[in-house]
């Protein structure tokens, strides 16, 4: 792998200069939180100074060290920018792409664009956010990587330095469609003719099965390569995947989107179906084989989301580890033809879903409206950090998009999600620590810390492979949340190999005889720990208390006709006139508030590529589905 470090950054001038402003809608962007910030770049921005969606050559960031407002336009005292360099030759930094993503190690972003006509993914250019440098990077391996499988699901594990990306768009098409293509000469990107060369590519490196791209950057960004992938798995087109400390190298869990190969859901044979976010499907990367789990509903059928795409997702971790959360928000929903400000929460190793959205969504995107496209990342467990997205009415009556035409405060870039009480907040708290929410350890049958008891679904797994995966949980690796100003790793630990001593540190006499003196002070502290404790051992121990809220817990049982409230853990009833005046101080184990009565949908549905999105099946011819995201070329800001 070759290295070419950037040349001083040069804006370009047709691009609007970055706005002195606040920045108020961001829309298709990549994201990755490094050493203690929040990177995004590419897709497009409105700043309040008017310009309207257009394009930045800018690498921004958010710090995640201190506190800042939530739901609300970034300002820019909190906004930082970094000029993306020029171009160097034929591949430049997407800056301008609608589809790229970025895939990161603890200190290094990827800016890949899957679907680049140009790019197999051999020449990627990178930004080293401990050096706080760009380079252009030469990556071996490229025949592993499928021509442009654009809009799939993707996952980092900065800890060991592998990023995987699976499905997508074109890699998971029929062969007949491929064919078709080919042999008609479609365009593709921005009305660009499809060379030859390009139909030789996607004629011998699109494969029909679903095709796992591994790149691995364990030794070092300038030795990073793609790994031959694995087949089997899952399209996930505009699905999630998540990487969990599960097995012995981790799993990755991907669910919900497209499927484009399933054509049995609607009309027109030609478009595909939306995957049930009941059907799981996890990869061993240790085994590197793909399995499938069926989850449940917690409390309800319900429980479970209705098929979507386009939502984000973020994973936490019980204090213990005995448990994971993987929570999800928004999305556009096919049944009603419109997105959703639904939150639900997927516990493992249980497999099973809970409806946990907020009642109060003053602070989100508000009653009646719904977000898709934002990017989820988790902070410390505990805050589930959205940007960006477009937002619309949550029916098709009402789905007017009404934050990419200009700024709108009521639906701003930023929101946090507190993922123990499963409340939107009005401020980042970075020091916010997390506690297993309520409804999930009632599940799990655990507290606040963890202790869950549950090791796998109510009805066991179908693989008894999967038993011996789920038992296994790696340790956590916190990475770097700051990097001093010479590039090291701020909250680094001396390197335990080494044994030298810095020169004239040799110790003088008034440091042995210190040295002495200390030595029988903690002798003496050592004698009297032993007598307390052997004192101690005669007395009966209490268990340890676990904090009990004083508030009603709203989570309605299936089994009850009317709203009652679960006894605490002493057995007191909750008072449900009693509340708390600071949210700020609410025990770990509080739960939010929580909306169960979502309807089912049974009719059949079709997504479409336009901003109304999907409309009922009439019966008549459907269409594609759309070939790129959200497009922010124009003003019109129309989907398609």
């Amino acid at each position: 792998m070759s290295v070419q470090m950037a040349a001083t950054p040069v804006v370009d001038k047709e691009l609007a200069a970055r706005a002195n402003n606040q920045l108020c809608t961001i829309v298709n962007q990549g994201t990755a939180i490094i050493g203690g910030k929040l990177y995004f770049a590419m897709g497009s921005y409105t700043f309040t100074d008017g310009n309207v969606l257009v394009r930045q050559r800018s690498l921004f960031s958010i710090p995640l060290t201190s506190p800042w407002p939530a739901h609300s336009f970034i300002s820019d005292s909190l906004l930082e920018a970094v000029p993306i360099p020029p171009t160097s030759g034929s591949i430049d930094v997407p800056f301008d792409s609608d589809t790229g993503i970025i895939l990161h190690t603890n200190t290094t972003m990827y800016f890949y664009e899957p679907d680049g006509v140009n790019n197999n993914g051999t020449s990627v250019w990178t930004y080293n956010a401990q050096t706080e440098k760009f380079a252009l990077v030469t990556i071996d391996g490229g025949e592993n990587v499928a021509y442009q499988p654009y809009q799939g699901g993707y996952a980092s594990d900065p800890g060991t330095g592998r990023m995987f990306y699976i499905g997508g768009y074109r890699n998971s098409q029929k062969k007949r469609k491929r064919k078709r293509e080919l042999d008609t000469g479609l365009t593709i990107g921005n009305s660009v003719a499809m060379p030859e060369n390009v139909k030789r590519e996607l004629a011998e490196r699109a494969p029909t099965i679903p095709w796992m791209q591994i790149l691995d950057a364990s030794e070092g960004d300038d030795k990073a390569k793609w790994l031959p992938g694995s087949g089997g798995g899952p399209t996930l087109l505009y699905g999630q995947l998540n990487y969990v400390r599960y097995g012995k190298k981790g799993i990755l869990v991907g669910f919900g989107g497209i499927d484009p190969d399933d054509h049995s859901q609607f009309a027109d044979p030609n478009v595909g179906g939306y995957r049930p976010m009941n059907d799981i499907f996890v990869y061993d990367i240790d085994s590197q084989k793909w399995y499938t789990v069926k989850a449940t509903g917690g409390y309800r059928e319900t429980d479970i989301p209705d098929g979507r795409l386009n939502f984000c997702s973020g994973v936490s971790a019980a204090p213990d580890d005995s448990s994971f959360q993987i929570t999800i928000y928004g999305g556009y929903k096919l049944s009603n033809a419109a997105p959703t400000n639904k939150v639900h929460v997927l516990i493992l190793p249980t497999f099973q879903w809970l409806d946990v959205t907020p009642q109060n969504q003053t602070l989100g995107d508000g009653t009646g409206y719904g977000r898709q496209t934002s990017h989820c990342h988790m902070w410390d467990d505990a805050q589930m950090i959205l940007l960006g997205g477009t937002v619309q009415g949550t029916n098709a009556t009402n789905n007017t998009l009404v934050n990419v035409k200009g700024c709108n405060i009521t639906h701003p870039p930023l929101l946090v999600l507190d993922t123990t009480t499963y409340e939107w907040k009005s401020q980042f708290n970075p020091k916010r620590e997390y506690s297993v929410p309520l409804p999930v350890y009632n599940l799990t049958q655990g507290d606040w810390r963890g202790k869950n008891r549950k090791t796998s679904p109510p009805g066991g797994f179908d693989d008894t492979a999967l038993f011996g995966i789920f038992k296994t949980v790696l340790p956590k690796r916190d990475p770097p949340k700051t990097f001093n100003a010479s590039g090291a790793k701020s909250d680094s630990t001396p390197d335990p190999n080494s044994n030298s001593l810095p020169s004239g540190s040799g110790p003088s006499d008034g440091a042995i005889a210190g040295a002495v003196i200390g030595s029988v002070a903690v002798l003496a502290i050592i004698i009297g720990l032993l007598w307390w404790t052997r004192r101690r051992r005669s007395r009966q121990q209490e268990p340890p208390t676990i904090p009990q809220a004083d508030v009603p817990n709203r989570f309605e049982k299936p089994e009850l006709d009317s709203e009652q409230y679960k006894p605490e853990l002493d057995g007191q009833e909750f008072k449900p006139e009693l509340d708390w005046k600071d949210p700020m101080k609410m025990p770990p184990e509080l739960l939010g508030d929580l909306t169960h009565n979502r309807p089912v949908p049974n009719g059949v549905y079709e997504l479409e590529s336009g901003a109304a999105g999907a409309e009922l099946d009439s019966g008549q011819p459907g269409v594609e589905l759309p070939a790129r995201p959200v497009s922010t070329d124009s003003k019109d800001c129309a989907l398609h």
